[in-house]
C-alpha cells in the first residue's frame, strides 16, 4: 500500500489517551501559566460552507450555511460579511451552534434566490484581529458534472498507538478524466470541532484512491475533492465534494495530548515584502493526583515548525521556520510576507507529548 509523506512532517503520528480528561477544567478555554490563568486571545480558527459549491435552482430558493469555529471568543460571535462578484454585500449573522472544551462554534445562513450571481462568493469572518476569508462557487447545474467520494473509510476501525490505518475511497463522476486528482484528508479530534489539513493524495486511472499512516487520536477522517476548472479539453468540468466523515477508534497509550492555543498570524492583510508576526501557545496534558484526572498546562522548551502552501498550491515539503516555546508555552516568529496563502504551525511530539493537530491562519499579500 502507497504510504504517503504526511503533511505533519516526518514524525509518526502517535495514538490518544481515552478516558476523563477533563479534570474539573474542560470549559474554561485557560490554560495554567505560572501559577495564573490567562484567556487565549480571539482567533477564526476555522471555517466552511455547506455545500459547495451552490448550485442555483431555477425554481428554487437554495439555503446555504456557513460555519465557524473560534478559539478564546469569550461568548462573541464573529462578525461576517458575504459579498458576491457582482459587488452585491450582506452582513452575517452568526450565532452559537456548538462548543467544545478548546472551541466554539457558530452558524450563519443565507439563501440564494435563482437570480444570484453567478461566479466565486466570499463571506469574510473577523473576531478580535483574526480574519479568514473563504471562497466559495455559485453555478448553473449545467457548467460543471457531479462527482462524489464514496466507499470511504479506514480500516481497521479499532487499532492500537501507532498501528497502521488505511484511508481509502473513490471518486465517481459520470466522465471522470484518466489523470491523477487531488484528494484531501483532514482529521478532527473527537473533542474539537474544527478539521485540521494532515495529507494528500492523487487517484488512480480509476478515481480510487489509498494511503497507509500510522493511528494519532480518537477521531473523525474526511476526504475532500476540489473540482476541476471548467476547460475546453474534451473532458467535463467537474464539481468540488466532500465524503462523509469516518470514524477512527484508537486505544489508549502511554503518551499525554498536545494542543495549541490561540495561533495568529498578523497582519492578515500585509504588504509585499512585509513581516507578518505569528504568535500563539502550546499547551499538554499532565495527570492530577489521584489519576484518571488530567489538567492541560503550558508545554515549555517545544520546538514547533511553520509551513506555507500559497494559493493554489500544496504545502511546502520542508519547514519555512522553526520556534521554541517559552517557559509559558507561547512561541513568536516574525516570517516575510511574499505570496498570499496559508501558514501552518505544526507540533511532532517530545518529551512524551503528542502531536499536535496543526492550526493554519490565511495571510493575503497585496
Amino acid at each position: 500500500m502507497l504510504r504517503l509523506l504526511l503533511l505533519l512532517g516526518l514524525a509518526r503520528l502517535t495514538g490518544g489517551r481515552s478516558g476523563d480528561r477533563s479534570g474539573g477544567r474542560g470549559g474554561d478555554r485557560t490554560d495554567r501559566l505560572d501559577g495564573r490563568d490567562r484567556p487565549d486571545p480571539p482567533a477564526v480558527e476555522y471555517a466552511e460552507v455547506t455545500p459547495d459549491p451552490v448550485v442555483l435552482d431555477p425554481d428554487a430558493r437554495v439555503p446555504v450555511r456557513i460555519d465557524v469555529v473560534t478559539g478564546g471568543s469569550g461568548g462573541e460571535p464573529p462578525r461576517g460579511v458575504l459579498s458576491g462578484p457582482d459587488g452585491w454585500r450582506t452582513e452575517l449573522d452568526f450565532h452559537r451552534a456548538a462548543e467544545s472544551p478548546f472551541e466554539e462554534g457558530w452558524r450563519a445562513e443565507h439563501v440564494f434566490s435563482p437570480r444570484a450571481a453567478r461566479g466565486i462568493w466570499r463571506a469574510t469572518m473577523t473576531l478580535g484581529e483574526s480574519a479568514h476569508e473563504l471562497e466559495f462557487s455559485v453555478e448553473d447545474a449545467e457548467e460543471r458534472d457531479p462527482a462524489a467520494i464514496v466507499d470511504f473509510r479506514v480500516s481497521p476501525e479499532q487499532v492500537e498507538e501507532d498501528a497502521p490505518i488505511t484511508l481509502s475511497g473513490a471518486l465517481k463522476a459520470e466522465r471522470v478524466r484518466p489523470e491523477k486528482h487531488r484528494i484531501v484528508l483532514s482529521f478532527r479530534q473527537e473533542d474539537a470541532l474544527s478539521w485540521s489539513e494532515i495529507a494528500e493524495i492523487g487517484t488512480d486511472e480509476s478515481g480510487e484512491f489509498a494511503v497507509t499512516l500510522d493511528a494519532w487520536e480518537p477521531g473523525w477522517w474526511r476526504a475532500d475533492y476540489l473540482g476541476t476548472p471548467r476547460g475546453s479539453d474534451g473532458y467535463r468540468a467537474l464539481r468540488s465534494t466532500r465524503s462523509e466523515a469516518a470514524y477512527s477508534m484508537v486505544r489508549s497509550g502511554p503518551k499525554m495530548r498536545s494542543r495549541f492555543s490561540g495561533y495568529n498570524a498578523l497582519p492578515s492583510v500585509a504588504g509585499s515584502g512585509k513581516l507578518v508576526k505569528h504568535t500563539g501557545k502550546l499547551i499538554h496534558e499532565t495527570p492530577l493526583d489521584p489519576p484518571p484526572g488530567v489538567e492541560w498546562v503550558a508545554a515549555p522548551s517545544r520546538e514547533v515548525t511553520f509551513w506555507f502552501k500559497p494559493s493554489g498550491g500544496s504545502w511546502s515539503s520542508a519547514p519555512v521556520a522553526r520556534a521554541t516555546t517559552t517557559n509559558n508555552g507561547s512561541f513568536t516568529k516574525k516570517l516575510t510576507a511574499a505570496r498570499s496563502g496559508e501558514w501552518q504551525v505544526r507540533y511532532s511530539g517530545q518529551s512524551g507529548d503528542l502531536k499536535a493537530a496543526p492550526k493554519t491562519r490565511q495571510v493575503k499579500v497585496r
